[in-house]
């Protein structure tokens, strides 16, 4: 067991060593570098040798008899995650000093190894929006995917209005282990709340639905982007007409 004195105050934290083996201190700014010692910065938890600036800085006072170029290519070896040799005529004491080293840095979270180097985040993009126009209220979009021919009017902000004579998918989307998919669980659903107006995978009368996600749905099970599906008699897609950049 060894006995520590250790002193906290709010710039930083100081341990001294028994038997005169000299002090270790930790403090966020750079102290002066001891008569008889060593300094190394510190990052995320890390030892940092080639760091300009860091978050923590060790600074250490050593015993008279510990030569300080060893104890710097301990904490270089350290710092990589590799052992240090150390030649036979230095063995002897030094060993059990950089033990004791190893211990404390251990104890005040100072990881071996280089810190990890962070991936950069993908920012996801922003999912789109679409601004309700009334200028298009009259205007016809034409859907033609998978089977599905349909007319289709944006007729109010949450209203979309699938015309009589609609044709549905018979197409069911699965999952790689033949389960029926998210999707074609919630087409099958609006299908079945407007079964009075479907004959034959043919609507008979006006559909009216929430959304172009539900329009999709309801037409081919939603395996697209319904915005893109959606096309005038010029060409232009909704996505292109309503889209808030």
């Amino acid at each position: 067991m060894t006995t520590l004195t250790i002193t906290l105050t709010a710039a930083q934290t100081t341990v001294t060593l028994p038997a005169e083996q000299g002090q270790i201190v930790f403090s966020k700014e750079k102290l002066a570098l001891p008569a008889h010692g060593v300094q190394i910065p510190v990052q995320a938890g890390h030892l940092a040798p080639m760091a300009e600036t860091a978050a923590e800085y060790i600074t250490i006072t050593l015993p008279w008899a510990t030569e300080p170029t060893y104890v710097e290519r301990f904490l270089q070896a350290r710092a990589e995650g590799a052992a240090l040799a150390l030649p036979a005529n230095q063995e002897t004491g030094l060993a059990d000093y950089l033990q004791l080293l190893d211990q404390l840095l251990t104890r005040f979270g100072i990881q071996s190894g280089p810190a990890a180097t962070p991936k950069p985040t993908t920012k996801k993009p922003m999912k789109a929006r679409h601004r309700f126009d009334k200028a298009l209220v009259n205007e016809p979009f034409h859907v033609a995917r998978n089977g599905s021919r349909a007319t289709v009017y944006w007729t109010k902000r949450n209203e979309m209005t699938v015309k009589t004579g609609a044709t549905l998918t018979t197409e069911l989307p699965l999952n790689r282990d033949g389960s029926l998919r998210y999707g074609t669980k919630y087409g099958q659903k609006l299908r079945d709340d407007h079964a009075a107006a479907i004959a034959d995978h043919r609507t008979t009368a006006d559909v009216h639905l929430r959304s172009v996600n539900e329009v999709g749905l309801f037409l081919y099970f939603g395996d697209t982007n319904g915005w893109l599906e959606l096309i005038n008699d010029r060409g232009q897609t909704l996505d292109e007409l309503t889209r808030v950049d």
